[in-house]
């Protein structure tokens, strides 16, 4: 289902057909001030995976929960492997 994107005052007029459309709709809304997404109003059971702290990075890349114990061996190793390095340089564009 593709997300549904609302500024906030729409949803602060709507929120009880927001919260119904998220809860019976399984829809997430994605909040905007000024045209920026700032939040995003979605159901219980996927809130659920992003507030566990080792989940979240392998919810946002998209492992599933069977690959979340490969997912952490492979950060883990990753940040193993970068400790005692130098600090990777910025490239900042010009303008800046």
């Amino acid at each position: 289902m593709v997300d549904k994107h609302m500024g906030v005052a729409e949803v602060k007029r709507r929120f009880a057909d927001v919260v119904g459309e998220v809860m019976h709709g399984g829809r997430r809304i994605i909040v905007e001030r000024r045209g920026r997404p700032v939040v995003a109003i979605v159901p219980v059971d996927q809130a659920s995976v992003m507030a566990r702290p080792g989940q979240r990075l392998a919810a946002i890349v998209g492992c599933g929960e069977e690959d979340g114990e490969s997912f952490r061996e492979l950060m883990g190793s990753v940040t193993l492997e970068r400790r005692g390095r130098p600090p990777r340089k910025v490239m900042r564009s010009e303008g800046r």
